[in-house]
Formats: C-alpha cells, sequence, structure tokens
C-alpha cells in the first residue's frame, strides 16, 4: 500500500503539473484556464490514486476507474466545442482537457516521468508551435465577421468583391435589418494576411458604420 507521503506527492505533483498547463492556457485567455485544467489534472490523480486503494484492499483490477476517467472526461471535453454555421470552436480545448487529465492519472499512478514529459510536450506545443504556424501567411484559418452598414443595393456587391479580391471563401452569409442598418454576418476561409486585408480594405466604405471580428 502507497504510503501518506507518496499520495501527497503525487497529488502535489499533479497539482503543479495541471496548474503548469492551466497557467498557459489562463495566459491566452482559453475557457478552460488555471483552475480548470488544474482541478482536472489533480481529480484524476485522485481517481487513479482510488484504483490503487480499491485493488488493494477490496481486490479487482485497478484500471476499471481508469477507463471511466477516460469516458468521463469525453463529457467535459464535448461540453468546450462549439459550432457555429461552419466553424467549429473549442477543438484545442477539448483535447487540452484530455491531455491534462491523461498527465493527472500518470501522476496519480506515480508515472512522474511520463507526467514530466507529457507536460513539456504540451507547453512547447502550446507556446512554440501555434507561434510558428501562426506566422505563415498562407495558412488558411476560418474566422467570422459581422458587418453593420448602410441598406445599399450594391453594398453586398461591393463587400463580396473585395473577399473575391483577397481570395477569402463565403462559407456562409446571413443578411438581416436591425435599427435600420443592414447587417451582414460571414463566415470565412481566408490567410491572415488576407484577412488583414480584407479588414483595411472594408473599413474604408463609407457605408459601413462597424466591422467586428
Amino acid at each position: 500500500m502507497l504510503t501518506t507521503e507518496e499520495i501527497i506527492l503525487r497529488i502535489l505533483a499533479s497539482l503543479i503539473l495541471g496548474g503548469a498547463i492551466g497557467l498557459e492556457r489562463q495566459y491566452h485567455d482559453k475557457p478552460a484556464g488555471f483552475a480548470t485544467n488544474t482541478l482536472i489534472c489533480a481529480g484524476s490523480a485522485v481517481f487513479a490514486l482510488l484504483s490503487i486503494a480499491s485493488a488493494f484492499n477490496y481486490g479487482g483490477d485497478p484500471a476499471r476507474i481508469a477507463a471511466q476517467i477516460v469516458a468521463g472526461v469525453g463529457f467535459l471535453g464535448a461540453g468546450s466545442i462549439l459550432r457555429e454555421g461552419n466553424k467549429i470552436s473549442g477543438l484545442t480545448t477539448a483535447a487540452g482537457i484530455w491531455i491534462v487529465a491523461a498527465v493527472g492519472m500518470a501522476a496519480g499512478y506515480g508515472e512522474y516521468l511520463i507526467a514530466g514529459v507529457a507536460t513539456v510536450c504540451v507547453l512547447i506545443l502550446q507556446l512554440f508551435l501555434r507561434k510558428l504556424m501562426n506566422s505563415f501567411d498562407y495558412v488558411r484559418l476560418y474566422d467570422s465577421l459581422t458587418i453593420k452598414c448602410e441598406p445599399s443595393p450594391a453594398i453586398v456587391d461591393r463587400i463580396n468583391a473585395v473577399l473575391k479580391k483577397n481570395n477569402a471563401e463565403v462559407l456562409k452569409q446571413d443578411l438581416f435589418k436591425d435599427d435600420g442598418l443592414l447587417v451582414i454576418k460571414l463566415i470565412v476561409n481566408m490567410s491572415k494576411k488576407s484577412f488583414s486585408e480584407t479588414f483595411k480594405e472594408l473599413i474604408e466604405i463609407k457605408e459601413i458604420k462597424s466591422l467586428d471580428k
């Protein structure tokens, strides 16, 4: 059976590793921040410890609780995924929740090397590779635009012409009136550079009163 010191060490390890990942998420203002990641990691470690204690005291397979951790975390991750038209957000957050739970389980089972290496890899991926990918102008991203403008027969054609000029692919377009203004909601697929150029050109159109991402 595990000693009290070992149990405390494993829980503390899960808190530290989960907190490290959570701090990075909190810094980038993600939905699952410091508290969420820390709690998930520590909770997974506690369940792992309970599975060990249960198997020692009552017999049975210690992997049964571990399997339920994976299933339970799946529900948490699914709750963070949102879909708006053809745009899906929250996949990275869901994947982060999944890996944080895995780190917590590793800490709970005393696999400190696995837990530590996994944490370092996650931080490297989130801190450096994301910035590297965003630096490539040709990488196309899904984004949304909300345009409020004066109603005009030609304004929609002008907006579409600007999008086409900058190689933006319109995936969805909704039009409606609000307080006397024409509101155009767009979901587009374009590169970072194209988005910047499109934004500059659209804001120069005098009929457009506001432009938001």
